[in-house]
């Protein structure tokens, strides 16, 4: 046994245990030149060496004897010239038996080069390869990146941005790298880049189809190191940024999908147990929502409008309008738009008892979003009126109790009554909600066309003053006056 880890140990190769020998001097020579200067690592490049007598198989006896000397000569010489001083440089010369020579001058290069340069460095790839480990992004993966990419922007001018264009792209790949797959991980990061661009970013039947670009079977791992020291790890990170892709898109995969994956990475993988991560929790998340939306939705904006509103309004009497502006308007230079107006019986009855001196106001637009999609609402609101309903309710608690002064009623017990008034879900703490709408446009006329409509069915609002209190683009409120002459009065 060896006395010290500098020590260099010495073996007989013999032929049945080439494996094991090549293996444990490779670690060892690592371990002796960890220590050696710089210069003398660069003279030692006995992997490469390795490698190449172990392809033309040539013996390595003296091979691995010579190099496993050199390593521990250069150790000792090493340790004796920090002691003595020696540079680096003198220590090879001396070893090789040769004259220190000079260090050539690297060509100077012209000032068109070092522009082209620093062009080039500080040029912005645009590239849909992630981060993960920038080492692996080699200028030929640029290239392949490159090439997919023209795939699929030639099959987009050609055949259009649909999902059947997307499936003949990925058939076009397969059927040009039908053996070795050349490409594929750089092809299927193209194409999730531009799923959205194809309208499949939600559609699980594209990603089966991109899964199948993997080649199958050659990627299973077949022991227990390859598993976790992540067999094929460009692929496997590739099929674990689709499932993540998947999963921000609310995406979930099918049965069908883990055949596909257990089929080309094998059932212990780790882009397999991210899959089964999946299957376990995103159904669960998909079924907590006691309302649910429906996965697919309308394409017709009445419709997504109508939806919004229906969730949005508790009380389950509200009645809900579609309306036309050129319909309502006779004035020719109105714009064409829609209004999906909500309102309640209850909020008709609080607007009907509002106070006619006392202001009403219309703001918005306020975002509202449907998954993916987003449009904005308005609001008809008063100013709370909880105290005046508290102390209205507080008499009529007082009456009841003067009606019953004769009644027993236990010195413990407590009128629930009296500890809250009851109110309606329309009037909240901050403001009083009478109507809801939502229009094509979000401008001011077509929120002033539908108050004009209000006034029909809602009487008490033709003597009421209106403030439009109405947000711009860049949220800058907006205050318009009185909605009787319907004139724009900034004040």
């Amino acid at each position: 046994m060896p006395q010290s880890n500098h020590d260099v140990l010495y073996f007989v190769v013999d032929i049945d245990y080439f494996y094991m020998f090549y293996y444990f001097s490779l670690f060892y020579y690592r371990l002796c030149v960890s220590s050696l200067p710089t210069s003398s690592k660069k003279m030692l490049s006995l992997p490469s060496k390795l490698m190449n007598h172990a392809i033309a198989k040539q013996p390595l006896k003296h091979m691995l004897s010579k190099h496993l000397l050199a390593a521990e000569v250069w150790h000792k010489r090493t340790l004796s010239s920090k002691s003595n001083g020696i540079t680096d440089t003198n220590l090879k010369n001396s070893v090789n038996g040769k004259k220190s020579v000079e260090m050539k001058q690297e060509p100077t290069l012209s000032s068109v080069d070092k522009a082209r340069q620093m062009n080039l460095k500080n040029q912005v790839i645009d590239s849909s390869l992630p981060n993960h480990d920038p080492q692996r992004i080699t200028s030929e993966s640029r290239k392949l990146e490159v090439k997919a990419k023209s795939l699929l922007k030639q099959i987009a001018n050609e055949k259009g941005t649909d999902k059947a264009a997307f499936l003949y792209a990925i058939n076009t790949y397969i059927s040009q790298e039908t053996l070795y797959r050349r490409g594929a991980v750089e092809f299927i990061y193209s194409a999730m880049h531009e799923m959205k661009t194809f309208g499949v970013n939600r559609d699980l039947t594209a990603y089966k189809a991109l899964l199948q670009v993997f080649p199958e079977g050659k990627m299973i791992p077949r022991n227990i190191w390859q598993v976790e020291f992540m067999h094929y790890p460009r692929q496997q990170q590739c099929g674990i940024d689709m499932l993540e892709q998947m999963e921000v898109n609310g995406v979930i995969p099918d049965d069908e999908f883990g055949v596909l994956l257990k089929n080309r990475f094998g059932s212990t993988a780790h882009v397999t147990r991210k899959y089964l991560r999946m299957m376990y929790w995103l159904p669960k998340f998909k079924n907590i929502n006691p309302y649910p939306i429906p996965y697919i939705l309308p394409t017709d904006p009445i419709q997504i409008a109508l939806f919004m509103l229906k969730r949005m309004c508790v009380d389950q009497e509200t009645k809900y309008s579609v309306l036309k502006t050129t319909e309502l308007e006779e004035n020719s230079t109105q714009e064409d738009t829609y209004i999906v107006s909500a309102q309640s019986p209850i909020q008709q009855e609080l607007l009907s008892k509002h106070n006619c001196n006392l202001p009403l106001f219309v703001e918005g637009p306020y975002p509202v979003y449907l998954r993916y999609l987003q449009k904005h609402y308005f609001l008809l609101r008063a100013e709370p009126n909880i105290k005046i309903l508290r102390q209205k309710k507080q008499q009529e608690i007082e009456e009841e109790k003067e009606k019953n002064m004769f009644e027993w009623i236990n010195f413990f017990d407590e009128d629930y009554k009296s500890i809250k008034p009851v109110v309606s879900v329309h009037e909240q703490e901050d403001s009083t909600i009478l109507a809801l709408c939502i229009t094509g446009t979000c401008s001011k006329s077509s929120v002033q066309t539908w108050i004009r409509w209000l006034e029909k069915s809602n009487p008490n609002l033709t003597t009421t003053p209106v403030l439009f209190k109405l947000l711009s683009e860049d949220h800058e409120m907006e205050v318009i006056g009185d909605n009787r002459a319907f004139q724009e009065q900034s004040t």
